[in-house]
């Protein structure tokens, strides 16, 4: 299946050293959300060339496997498994068809569920549904976590705010539910040019209400002690005043059986 990240996997797999903000605020703010890992199973969703995916494996989970649609982010993350040997699985689905969540070796066998910029890429509110409900059915049947960093509602549309950080992000500043927005990055001599769709907080928790998860929490990014003692408190005080991302950690109990 074709994917606006295809072309992109190179530059991707730069922007975790080439932009610190993606490591000193995105990843440890994601990584902290996650919390102990430690012997977990974790599917993480739009995996894309497997950043985290190796970072989660790192971590101590048990088993990680990461599902993306760009059927060239899944190949760049099987060959370099196959070069380091982490023990991570790759797979190219459609993570906004619930039928995903139903794959062999997929459905009801995780512990906790991650995703990473993934749910700002729903076209649709049935496409945001499905990505909520891919990731409801992959988890166990007893319940799990399903913690993923999305598009803030109510990120900043000057469109200079975020450029120190190496990126603009540009839509209408009052949007309706749903409406496209671009994101362009500079990843050392690369530019990277992202569409994407903003949801309210409202239509996320609504997603996942209706994915099956029952307790929502919205969580702002914090800046890394290296991060802080690198750049100065001065350099993160934009971000952090109106950051572009948010992480959501949704809880769900157990699944209910048809008839009950």
């Amino acid at each position: 299946m074709d994917s606006q990240f295809d072309t992109t996997v190179a530059a991707y797999e730069r922007s975790m050293e080439a932009m610190p903000f993606r490591e000193h605020v995105e990843a440890h703010s994601f990584l902290n959300a996650v919390g102990d890992i430690e012997g977990r199973d974790v599917l993480d969703l739009g995996c894309g060339s497997g950043l985290y995916a190796r970072l989660l494996r790192r971590a101590g989970a048990a088993r990680v496997a990461g599902m993306d649609e760009s059927a060239a982010m899944v190949d760049h993350a099987r060959r370099r498994e196959a070069r380091e040997g982490l023990g991570v699985e790759y797979l190219a689905a459609d993570l906004a068809d619930p039928a995903a969540g139903d794959l062999p070796g997929i459905a009801g066998a995780f512990d906790l569920v991650t995703a990473v910029y993934v749910l700002p890429y729903a076209p649709s509110r049935e496409a945001l549904e499905g990505f909520c409900a891919t990731a409801r059915r992959a988890l166990r049947p007893t319940g799990g976590r399903f913690v993923a960093a999305v598009l803030n509602p109510e990120f900043c549309t000057d469109p200079e705010w975020y450029r120190g950080y190496g990126m603009l992000l540009s839509a209408r500043q009052a949007p309706a539910e749903g409406t496209p927005g671009h994101m362009r990055a500079w990843v050392g001599p690369d530019v990277l040019d992202l569409d994407f769709f903003r949801w309210s907080a409202a239509a996320h928790e609504r997603a996942l209400e209706s994915a099956g998860f029952d307790r929502v929490s919205w969580i702002r990014p914090t800046v890394s002690e290296q991060g802080r003692a690198r750049y100065g408190d001065e350099f993160w005080a934009n971000y952090l005043s109106c950051p572009h991302a948010l992480i959501v950690d949704a809880q769900a109990g157990p699944r209910a059986e048809l008839g009950d």
